[in-house]
C-alpha cells in the first residue's frame, strides 16, 4: 500500500484527527514506542558508568561522554533532520531510524574498547535525533491546537519518564547480569515498533518537498554546539585561558549559525519563530528544566553510589517512583494545559522546581535517608514534567506555517541543554571536590555536589522569572 499525500487529505480535513476514520492514536503510538526507547538510552547507562569505568580503566570525566556525547550528537544532527524528513516518505524514515538504533545497540553490546563503545553510542544518538522530530511533526500534523496538549503530555512523559526509568532498569540489570545486557534489552521493543510502523503507518505526515540543506549551517551547528558542550564538560580540568577561548569561539560559531539562518531562503532552522515572545519564553523554560533534570539524572546515581555507598539496584529503586509519577502525571498536565493554558500549569511548576532544588541542596548529606531522597527527587521530576508540557503553549503561539520549525527548534534545544547540563554538573562537582578540605572521599564528593546544587538553584530562579511572563489562558 502506497503512502497517501497529506495535501490530498487536507482538502477534506485540515488536521488528520478531524477525520473520524483516521487511526490517529494508533499512528502516534507506533511513533511513540520507537522514540520512547530511543530516549530511554539518554540515561540508561547512568548507573552503569561506575562498572564501565572499572572495566575500561577510565575516569568519571571521560566516562560521562557516554551520556554527554550521546546528547551532543543528537542535538547536532537534529537541525539537519528537520530538512531530511521532507526528502523521504515518513514510513521509510521511521524504519531507517529504528534500524540505525539497532545497529548502534549491537556495536555497544560487543564493544571491545571504550572508544568503540562511544562510537556505538554516537550511532544510537543519530537515530535519536530523528525519532523526536518525526514524533513532533506527527502530532502537529494530526492534532489541532486545542487537542495538542493531551498528545504532547504523552510526549512529555517520554522526555521525562523515559530518562528517569533508565537508571532504575540499568541498576537492576547491572546488579544481576552485566552492563552489556543493557544494549540488548531494548532490541525486542524496537523490533516490535518496526513491525507496527510497517503495518499502520501508511500516510506521509509531512510533504516531500526535498528542500535544500545548507551544509555550512550544518557544520556551524555541529561545531558551535559541540564546542559549547565540550567546554562545559571539561572546564574543571582545562586551563582558564583555553576554556575562555574555546567557549568564546563556540559562541561565535553559534551566533554565525543563527545569523545565517535569517539570510537563507531555506534555513536549516527558521529562527523567526523566536520573534513570538510566548514561544521564546517557553524555549528558555524548557531548556532550563531539561538542563537541570538531565544533569541531576547523572549526578544523583553518582551521589548514591559514591557517597551513600548504595548498590545499582538500590539506586534504581530510589529513582523509580519519579518515573512512575511522571508516567501518570504528564498526560494529566497536558489535559490541564488544554483547559487552563500554559501559565496555569507552568508557573506553579517552576516554583515547585525551585523549592525541590532548595530542599535537595539543604538535605543531601552522607547519612541522608533513602525515603527522603526518593521523595525529593520525585517532587523535582514532577515539576520538570509540568515545565516540559509547557512547550505546547509555545507551539500554539506560532502561526501554522512555523509549527514544524518551532518543533525543530525545541527538539534541537532539548538535547543540547541536556548535554550541557550533564557536563556542567560533573564539572562543578569536580571543582567542588578539589576545593574541599574534607579528609574522606565521600565528604569531598558531597562538597562538590553541594556546589553543583547551588548553581542549579540559580538556574531554577531564572526559569521562574520567564514563567512569570507567560500569558494566561484565553478561551
Amino acid at each position: 500500500m502506497h503512502a497517501s499525500d497529506p495535501q490530498e487529505d487536507a482538502t477534506a480535513h485540515e488536521y488528520y484527527a478531524d477525520n473520524p476514520d483516521f487511526p490517529a492514536k494508533t499512528i502516534v503510538a507506533t511513533l511513540f514506542i520507537g522514540a520512547f526507547f530511543g530516549y530511554l538510552n539518554d540515561t540508561l547507562l547512568n548507573v552503569a558508568l561506575t562498572p564501565i569505568m572499572k572495566d575500561f580503566g577510565v575516569d568519571k570525566t571521560t566516562v560521562q561522554w557516554l551520556t554527554t556525547g550521546f546528547l551532543l550528537v543528537m542535538g547536532a544532527f537534529t537541525p539537519i533532520t528537520a530538512g531530511v524528513i521532507q526528502w523521504f516518505e515518513t514510513r521509510k524514515m521511521v524504519l531507517f531510524t529504528q534500524a540505525t538504533f539497532l545497529a548502534g545497540s549491537l556495536i555497544c553490546a560487543f564493544a571491545p574498547t571504550f572508544g568503540v563503545l562511544v562510537v556505538g553510542r554516537m550511532v544510537q544518538a543519530v537515530s535519536a535525533a530523528f525519532f523526536v522530530p518525526l514524533l513532533f511533526n506527527g502530532v502537529l500534523s494530526i492534532f489541532p491546537p486545542n487537542r495538542r496538549g493531551t498528545a504532547m503530555g504523552v510526549i512529555t512523559m517520554m522526555f521525562t519518564a523515559a530518562p528517569a526509568m533508565g537508571p532504575t532498569l540499568s541498576g537492576i540489570i547491572i546488579d544481576h547480569t552485566h552492563w552489556r545486557v543493557l544494549f540488548g534489552f531494548t532490541a525486542p521493543f524496537m523490533l516490535a515498533a518496526m513491525v507496527l510502523v510497517g503495518k499502520y503507518l501508511t500516510v506521509n505526515l509531512s510533504n516531500i518537498s526535498r528542500p535544500k540543506i545548507d551544509m555550512l549551517s550544518a557544520v556551524l551547528s555541529i561545531a558551535g554546539f559541540g564546542g559549547l558542550v565540550y567546554a562545559s564538560s571539561n572546564f574543571a580540568h582545562m586551563p582558564l585561558l583555553e576554556f575562555i577561548l574555546l567557549f568564546a569561539a563556540s559562541v561565535v560559531l553559534v551566533g554565525w549559525f543563527a545569523h545565517r539562518q535569517f539570510r537563507l531562503a531555506t534555513p536549516l532552522l527558521n529562527l523567526r519563530a523566536f520573534e513570538y515572545k510566548q514561544f521564546r519564553y517557553c524555549v528558555v523554560i524548557l531548556a532550563g528544566a531539561i538542563f537541570l533534570f538531565l544533569g541531576l539524572e547523572l549526578m544523583v546515581p553518582m551521589y548514591t553510589q559514591q557517597v551513600l555507598m548504595l548498590t545499582g539496584t538500590a539506586t534504581g529503586l530510589i529513582l523509580m517512583p519519579a518515573s512512575i509519577a511522571q508516567a501518570f502525571a504528564a498526560p494529566l498536565f497536558g489535559k490541564l494545559l488544554d483547559k487552563k493554558g500554559g501559565r496555569f500549569v507552568v508557573l506553579p511548576a517552576t516554583v515547585m522546581l525551585v523549592v525541590s532544588l532548595a530542599v535537595l541542596w539543604l538535605f543531601l548529606r552522607i547519612d541522608t535517608q533513602v525515603v527522603m531522597l526518593t521523595a525529593m527527587f520525585t517532587l523535582l521530576a514532577l515539576s520538570v514534567s509540568a515545565c516540559v508540557t509547557g512547550e505546547t503553549h509555545g507551539l500554539n503561539a506560532l502561526p501554522k506555517m512555523l509549527n514544524p520549525h518551532g518543533a525543530a527548534i525545541l527538539t534541537t534545544i532539548n538535547p543540547i541543554a541536556g548535554a550541557i547540563g550533564a557536563a556542567f554538573f560533573v564539572g562543578a562537582t569536580n571543582i567542588g571536590e578539589k576545593l574541599s578540605s574534607a579528609d574522606i572521599p565521600q565528604q569531598a564528593m558531597l562538597d562538590g555536589i553541594h556546589l553543583a546544587m547551588g548553581c542549579a538553584l540559580g538556574v531554577g530562579v531564572v526559569v521562574v522569572m520567564f514563567a512569570l511572563r507567560l500569558k494566561a489562558h484565553q478561551k
